[in-house]
């Protein structure tokens, strides 16, 4: 319908947009929380690097706060992984080396994300860091990788390795080893 009351339309526009964020965040946390009647998890992973100049106990202390800091936005760790002490591509503020962390971690909401990347940024300690979204391919990835089915020879293929190499050979003399190794001579001038 078409009014041509300025303030007719006002109020219907304003009107049109009270509804709209009345009913909006309804259906937006109901979907977004219950899918097929389960509780939807967005899965993220931190990667950060820590300054090499740090004792031991700064660098796990620091490692410590940013899990206490997941855990209490109300997230579930799902794993962390320590890589050590790494080479750097290139040099970050005069270092060449890092301690490299991986935390991956789960949670129904992302709002605090934004707060918990300037405390990143602000952090001293830490040289870069990086969080990433997991879609469901990046979930398998990992969860395989912790099981051990990726990134190590599985049992299957070790043990069709094993059965398919020559069996070891019975003890041989050495006179035996010496008629196989040595040359065949043969006269062609006769």
């Amino acid at each position: 319908m078409i009014c041509f009351n300025p303030k007719l339309n006002l109020e219907t526009h304003l009107h049109k947009k009270a509804v709209f964020a009345t009913f909006a965040p309804v259906f937006y946390r109901t979907f977004i929380l219950f899918f097929n009647n389960r509780l939807i998890m967005r899965h993220y992973e931190v990667n950060f690097v820590v300054n090499p100049v740090l004792s031991g106990d700064e660098v796990k202390a620091t490692a410590e706060n940013i899990q206490k800091e997941i855990t209490g936005a109300g997230a579930s760790i799902v794993h962390a992984d320590e890589m050590g002490l790494r080479q750097l591509a290139y040099p970050i503020n005069k270092r060449s080396t890092g301690y490299y962390y991986c935390i991956e971690f789960a949670c129904e909401a992302s709002e605090w994300l934004v707060k918990f990347e300037l405390n990143l940024k602000r952090n001293e300690n830490l040289l870069r860091f990086l969080t990433v979204k997991l879609d469901k391919y990046g979930i398998k990835y990992n969860d395989d990788k912790r099981k051990g089915l990726i990134g190590t020879r599985s049992k299957k293929k070790e043990a069709s390795a094993s059965a398919s190499a020559p069996a070891p050979a019975a003890i041989i003399d050495d006179k035996e080893i010496e008629a196989v190794l040595a040359p065949e001579v043969i006269d062609l001038d006769v």
